[in-house]
């Protein structure tokens, strides 16, 4: 487990190049899709690693999303480069990129997953890679994450592929993980270990858990620190909060108690984040 504990800038941002790459993509196939763009949209940004660049096969992974997803596939433009499709009304720009994600992107972000034993090691082998680009969305969180964790398994099903790199929420996953999740989802069970870190630390015999990604589904970040209980126990209570936020639509407020119990109450405060920039909510535990 890596002794730092606050995420790299690196990772809250996205490569420039690659936002100006998809920017073109959407622009260029605006006319062939007959729509105009939504000025106030937010982007979904997401990455396969491929061991073999040039694996993916396009027209397989519409048909897995039209067959398997039973997902409605507008295919505008499509090719071996670079895809976009309309599936309910949301702009899906997926570009393969033969070459590996340049600078230390992966690196960086492999030391804080620890799903993926040598992750490091294998993931630094990629020689290609594919964005997927979700376009128009904030308008339903839930609903964009779980097509966008389709669109993902997809590609990985049909592509000489190694995981999944989300860099603005610190995720790199490993593929036979993330499939397994999304094999799991439904609209009521989200497979939240692919949308969410879940930070966990020890620091002075104490343990701590704390939350990456809730601000994309419009909730405040949470945090646990310096608790007695073991890291499995952190684990499993934050994963549980995290889910009951997401799938009520619940927005926890400082002065507030949470349970994963009748009898269960624990304090909620709100303070400067330990582990993530920002306030925080902190939960007693």
């Amino acid at each position: 487990m890596s002794s730092k504990t606050k995420p790299s800038n690196i990772h809250l941002i996205m490569n420039k190049l690659f936002l100006h790459l998809l920017s073109f993509i959407y622009l260029s196939t605006l006319s062939s899709c007959n729509s105009a763009p939504n000025n106030n949209s937010q982007l979904m940004l997401g990455m396969i690693l491929l061991e073999e660049a040039n694996s993916m096969q396009i027209n397989q992974v519409v048909d897995d999303l039209r067959n398997k997803w039973k997902l409605t596939v507008d295919d505008c433009a499509s090719d071996q480069e670079t895809s976009v499709l309309i599936i309910d009304d949301y702009r899906v720009a997926i570009a393969n990129l033969p070459m590996p994600i340049p600078g230390d992107e992966i690196q960086t972000t492999a030391e804080f997953n620890y799903f993926w034993p040598n992750c490091a090691e294998e993931a630094s082998k990629h020689k290609g890679h594919v964005i997927i680009s979700i376009m128009d969305t904030g308008k339903d969180p839930v609903k964009e994450n779980i097509l966008f964790n389709k669109i993902a398994a997809s590609i990985l099903s049909n592509s000489n592929a190694l995981g999944v790199y989300i860099g603005s929420r610190t995720l790199l996953l490993k593929k036979e993980f993330y499939l397994a999740n999304t094999e799991m989802m439904s609209e009521e069970d989200f497979p939240l270990d692919n949308w969410i870190y879940f930070g966990l630390r020890q620091e002075n015999g104490k343990q701590s858990v704390y939350t990456f990604g809730l601000a994309d589904f419009n909730k405040p970040e949470m945090e646990i620190v310096n608790s007695k209980h073991s890291l499995a126990e952190l684990g499993e209570l934050m994963y549980n909060m995290a889910h009951y936020v997401i799938a009520s639509d619940v927005v926890l407020k400082e002065g507030e108690t949470i349970g994963m119990s009748a009898t269960q109450k624990l304090k909620i405060s709100y303070s400067k984040g330990k582990y993530l920039e920002g306030k925080t909510l902190k939960i007693k535990f």
